[in-house]
C-alpha cells in the first residue's frame, strides 16, 4: 500500500489559488468587456460577498471535522445533504468543462480548428480521460503539475497588474465605462455571474481536508491567504487592461493577457508565449477542481446520498471509481454542447452560468451550518451572525442578476435530477 501524500500550508495555498486564479483570471477581461470599466463597481461587490462566503468556510474549519459545502449541508439537515450534494457535485463537472474551454480559447490562435464546435467538444473530451489517469496517481504529482502552471500564469498576471499601469489611460478607462447599452444598474448586475464563478473555489481547500496535514490548523489559513491574493490579482489586473485598450478590441480577443504583455513588451512573441502558458495553467487548475468534484462526491456518498462507489479510494487515497464516473457525466455534457454547436465563447456563457447557479444551493447551506453550530454551542456568535447574513445577501444577488432563462434552464435542471435521484434510490418493496 502506497502511502497517502498530504499538503502543508504552502501546498494547500496553492491549491485555492490554482483553483481560483487558474480558471477565474484569464477569462474575466474579455468577459467583463461586454459591460465596461463599470464592472469595477461590480468587482467590490462581489469581491466583498465573496469574501464574507470565505469566512464562513474560515470559521467552519475550526469548528468542524468536515467543513466541506456537502458535510455542512448535511449538518443541517440529511435531506438538504442528499440536495446540497448533488447540487455541489454536479455543479462542479458543469464548472469543470468551463475550465477546460477557457484553456482552449487562449489557445486558438496557434490552432484555429479549435473553432469548430466538433473539433473543441473532442479535445475538451479527450482532456477529461488525459487527467483523470494522471489524477489517479495521487495528489504529490497533482500539486507540482499545479504549483508550476499556476507560477507561470501568476507571473504574467502580476506583470500586467504593475508594469500595466505606466501605460494606463484614465481617459480611455472612462470612455470604456458603460459599452453595454444598459443602465448602470443593470449593467452592474450583468457581470455578476462570470465574477462569481472566479470566485468559486473558495472552498476547495475545505473540502479536500482529507488531504491536508493538520487540517483544523491549515485550513482556515490557507483559505483567507488564498483568498486575498487572488482578490488583489484579480482587480488590479482586469482593470489596468480596461484602461489600455478600447472594450472592443478586448472583447475581439479572448487571449486579454497576451494582448496586454505584447502591448507592455513590445513583443508578439511573448504575447504567444503567455496565451500558451495561460492555456496550460488554466487547463491543469481542471486536475485540482476535478479532484475537489470527486471528493465532494464522496462525503455524500458516505452519508447515503450518492451510489457507494464514489466512497471508494484507491491506494493513493484517490477516489478513483468517483472519478471515472464523473468523467463519463462530463463527457455526456460536452457530447449535449457539441450538438449545441456551441464555440468557446458560447459553451463558456452556458456552463458558468449553470453551474454558478447550482453551486450556490450548497454555499447557502454552508452558513446556515455555522450558525447552527453557533447556536448549539450557546455563544452569542455576533460575528458569525454578521457573516452569514453577508454572504447569503452575496448569494441572493446572483440569482438577481440571472436572467429569467437562465433561472428557468436551472430549475428544469433541478428538477431533473432530484426526479432521477428519488427514483434511483427509492427501495423495492419486498413481499
Amino acid at each position: 500500500m502506497g502511502k497517502t501524500k498530504k499538503l502543508g500550508l504552502v501546498g494547500a495555498v496553492f491549491l485555492i489559488v490554482s483553483s481560483l486564479a487558474g480558471s477565474g483570471v484569464i477569462a474575466l477581461p474579455q468577459q467583463l468587456a461586454s459591460t465596461g470599466s463599470i464592472t469595477l463597481i461590480s468587482f467590490i461587490l462581489v469581491t466583498v460577498g465573496a469574501l464574507f462566503l470565505t469566512l464562513i468556510y474560515v470559521k467552519a474549519g475550526t469548528l468542524f471535522d468536515d467543513p466541506s459545502p456537502t458535510a455542512l449541508a448535511s449538518y443541517v439537515n440529511p435531506i438538504l445533504g442528499a440536495k446540497s450534494g448533488l447540487f455541489y457535485v454536479y455543479g462542479n463537472l458543469i464548472s469543470n468543462i468551463s475550465i477546460l474551454i477557457a484553456g482552449l480559447g487562449y489557445l486558438e490562435m496557434f490552432v484555429p480548428a479549435l473553432k469548430n464546435s466538433f473539433i473543441l467538444g473532442i479535445t475538451v473530451i479527450v482532456l477529461i480521460w488525459a487527467f483523470i489517469f494522471l489524477s489517479l496517481h495521487g495528489v504529490g504529482i497533482i500539486t507540482k503539475i499545479v504549483s508550476i502552471t499556476v507560477t507561470m500564469l501568476l507571473i504574467s498576471v502580476i506583470v500586467t497588474g504593475t508594469a500595466g499601469w505606466l501605460d494606463f489611460d484614465i481617459a480611455l478607462w472612462e470612455s470604456n465605462w458603460n459599452v453595454s447599452g444598459e443602465k448602470n444598474g443593470p449593467a452592474i448586475l450583468s457581470g455578476f455571474a462570470v465574477l462569481i464563478f472566479a470566485f468559486v473555489g473558495v472552498e476547495s481547500v475545505a473540502t479536500n481536508n482529507e488531504l491536508i496535514e493538520n487540517p483544523k490548523k491549515v485550513v482556515p489559513i490557507a483559505t483567507i491567504i488564498g483568498f486575498i491574493i487572488v482578490a488583489v490579482i484579480y482587480i488590479t489586473s482586469t482593470t489596468v487592461i480596461e484602461g489600455m485598450f478600447k472594450a472592443k478590441e478586448i472583447q475581439d480577443a479572448p487571449a486579454s493577457f497576451a494582448l496586454s504583455m505584447t502591448h507592455i513588451t513590445n513583443s508578439k512573441f511573448i504575447g504567444e508565449a503567455v496565451s500558451l502558458l495561460m492555456a496550460i495553467a488554466c487547463i491543469a487548475s481542471f486536475l485540482v477542481w476535478n479532484l475537489s468534484s470527486a471528493s465532494a462526491a464522496k462525503t455524500s456518498a458516505d452519508r447515503g446520498y450518492l451510489p457507494k462507489a464514489y466512497s471508494y479510494t484507491n491506494k493513493y487515497g484517490i477516489n478513483s471509481k468517483g472519478l471515472v464516473i464523473n468523467g463519463i457525466i462530463m463527457t455526456l455534457l460536452q457530447v449535449v454542447l457539441m450538438l449545441l454547436g456551441s464555440n468557446v465563447a458560447s459553451a463558456f456563457n452556458i456552463t458558468v452560468t449553470l453551474s454558478v447557479l447550482l453551486l450556490l444551493f450548497p454555499y447557502f447551506w454552508s452558513g446556515i451550518a455555522l450558525l447552527k453550530k453557533t447556536m448549539e454551542m450557546g455563544t452569542k456568535g455576533i460575528h458569525n451572525w454578521l457573516i452569514v447574513s453577508i454572504s447569503s445577501i452575496f448569494i441572493i444577488s446572483a440569482f438577481v442578476s440571472a436572467t429569467l432563462g437562465e433561472l428557468w434552464l436551472v430549475i428544469a435542471l433541478v428538477m431533473t435530477v432530484l426526479a432521477v435521484y428519488a427514483i434511483r434510490l427509492t427501495p423495492n418493496k419486498k413481499s
